[in-house]
């Protein structure tokens, strides 16, 4: 478990890095940290809606579908045990008036 963390927080700090170094590079060019920042940040916000859009809203899509049917099993299943419970009770209904 612990090489597992380990290789998370370097590959988080690689991460961060990168991105100040991206940023101190961009700011050598445009002149000003505020903006290259921003750029930075626009960038990685446009890579982040990017992803969603691609990949995310799939998967949400599926639990969405995989989530109705379930509920579709559930209700289904409810159903069954009243009907169940409903014809047993009338049996033994018949059984004791007997």
């Amino acid at each position: 478990m612990a090489p597992l963390f380990y290789f998370v927080a370097s590959a988080a700090a690689a991460a961060i890095l990168l991105v100040a170094a991206i940023v101190a590079w961009i700011t050598e060019i445009v002149g000003s940290a505020t903006w290259a920042t921003l750029i930075v940040g626009g960038f990685f916000l446009f890579v982040a809606w990017l992803t969603y859009v691609l990949a995310v809203r799939r998967a949400i899509d599926d639990i969405r579908d995989r989530l109705d049917t379930i509920y579709d099993v559930a209700n289904a299943a409810r159903n069954a045990y009243r009907m169940a419970m409903h014809l047993t009770r009338n049996v033994l209904d018949e059984i004791m008036r007997k």
